[in-house]
């Protein structure tokens, strides 16, 4: 449950913050012109473009999806959001692009696709009732200061309310499955001599909230040691875009049957699919091989409550800057919105009203229409997150020059057999290594085969070496080979990245 609270950590982050600037901007009101025509398909590929620019999980997105429903959106169009938009996280997209094949990036982009279609069309014979506003008023504001101050306070608000109730119910549910799954489940499940592999795979994931980024390195694993890609696309439409806290938050708004026909139509398409793809997509040459790609799907190592306080401060410190600074800030939203509720604060109006403007006669005195607004904030936020990428994840020559300042001190503690230093050194590596690829796509470049493989070779070297020193498993003779090990790899790797820059 810990590390999926801290995986997921931006994401629900994200999915507050969002829901906050929905219900202080007016709610459903605010974005219903921007979406178009109702029951249309330009409306479901404006929602599809909505989803490529907010990087939820499935988790994240309930509390968005909350503040729309009591907003009165209508079932269709939110029953695509709430599943489509954790596939269509443009982070794990990024991140696919740089350890995937591209015809595989292909082949989820044309699924998710498929599946919003199938979604708005069974969602779309909803409609037996109106469905009531009863979204909470905020006054009206054009004061800057003001709306920050409305928008924390409906930050604080969701972060306390019913919508978090059932993300914590997703993560409860979700811990107690992985913990009953053996470890190296998913190695069998995944095998093509598995025929029952992608209805085991629903069985076991379907109530697990995978985070689109969890599912992309479990795609990577797959490629990599030539297990089934079929159970790829159920683990894709069940794990990342379902879980258990979706069905109990749906079936709070909409009830357990319209909650039950979704997932039935789900089942139905990833059953179809995933035995579509076993004769489309045949088993790639080599044989099938252990990895550590799948462990977060079953049974954790540290499973007994003594190993409690281990685990929690390896998960905490061996994550990526992302998840730290969004456990953090989630954290300080918590207890912001115990503040809200205990003190009873509220919205605030314009302290000064505002007058009426009278209309100029100039020729820039263009009025836009809240289409036009909707889409200028779209690509505002857009850009100010590639911006945010891009201080994020720096490029590759800066990624390498980084791991080298890293790798010294890494490799030092690594010979000496300095259990601390060397864990830490070796976290703070891999973490480098982790964000060169996204980087590395931001700017308008994608590894090939044989980079994305010294890549994948540095980095279990570097996870393999790691786990060994928390288990005490090397002498002083082979923490020096071992250290000498990685400084060729992180060379062979240097060189095969970066060719003529070295």
């Amino acid at each position: 449950m810990v590390r999926i609270l801290v995986e997921s950590s931006a994401t629900i982050l994200i999915g507050i913050v969002g829901a906050a600037a929905i219900r202080v901007s007016g709610g459903y009101n605010f974005v219903q012109e921007w979406l178009g025509p109702a029951d249309s398909l330009e409306r479901t590929f404006r929602l599809l473009a909505a989803c490529l620019c907010v990087p939820v999980c499935a988790l994240g997105v309930i509390p968005i999806a909350k503040e729309l429903s009591d907003g009165g959106m209508p079932r269709r169009d939110l029953a695509l959001l709430w599943l489509v938009a954790p596939l269509l996280n443009p982070l794990s997209i990024l991140y696919a692009i740089s350890v995937l094949p591209i015809w595989q990036c292909g082949v989820f982009l044309l699924v998710a696709c498929v599946y919003a279609v199938v979604v708005a069309e069974v969602a779309g014979r909803f409609y037996d009732e109106p469905q009531n506003s009863k979204s909470s008023s905020v006054s009206e504001a054009t004061s800057g200061t003001t709306r920050l101050w409305n928008a924390s306070i409906a930050a604080g608000q969701i972060a306390t309310g019913w919508s978090i109730v059932y993300v914590i119910l997703g993560m409860v549910i979700s811990g107690l499955v992985v913990g009953l799954v053996p470890s190296g489940s998913f190695e069998r499940i995944f095998s093509y001599q598995n025929s029952m592999g992608p209805l085991e795979t629903m069985a076991l994931t379907g109530p697990q909230m995978v985070t689109p980024i969890t599912f992309t390195m479990a795609v990577s694993a797959i490629h990599s040691t030539h297990l089934a890609f079929a159970c790829a696309i159920v683990l894709q439409l069940l794990g990342v875009a379902w879980c258990g806290g979706t069905v109990l938050a749906m079936r709070s708004i909409w009830g357990i049957q319209r909650t039950l026909a979704l997932l039935v139509v789900t089942l139905f398409l990833a059953t179809t699919v995933s035995y579509v793809t076993y004769s489309v997509f045949p088993p790639a040459p080599g044989e099938e091989e252990e990895t550590h790609g799948l462990d977060t799907l079953a049974r954790p190592y540290h499973a007994t409550f003594d190993q409690f306080s281990l685990a929690l401060s390896q998960q905490l410190n061996h994550t990526d800057l992302i998840m730290q600074a969004g456990t953090t800030l989630l954290g300080i939203l918590a207890l912001w919105g115990i503040v809200v509720r205990s003190w009873g604060l509220r919205f605030c109006e314009d302290p000064i009203p505002s007058t009426e403007a009278k209309p100029s006669a100039g020729r820039w005195n263009v009025e836009l229409t809240q289409g036009q607004v909707g889409m200028s904030l779209i690509g505002v936020a857009a850009f100010g997150i590639i911006l945010l990428m891009y201080s994020i994840f720096p490029g590759v020559e800066e990624s390498f020059e980084q791991m080298k300042k890293v790798s010294a001190d890494a490799v030092i503690a690594v010979k000496t057999n300095k259990t601390q230093v060397a864990q830490q050194k070796l976290s703070e590596w891999d973490a480098v290594a982790a964000r060169m690829p996204v980087g590395w796509v931001l700017r308008m470049g994608v590894p090939d085969s044989q980079q994305a493989s010294e890549i994948r070779a540095l980095r279990e070297l570097l996870w393999k070496t790691r786990q060994q020193f928390a288990q005490a498993e090397l002498t002083d003779t082979e923490a020096k080979e071992r250290g000498a090990e990685l400084i060729d790899q992180f060379q062979s790797c240097r060189v095969i990245c970066l060719g003529d820059k070295t």
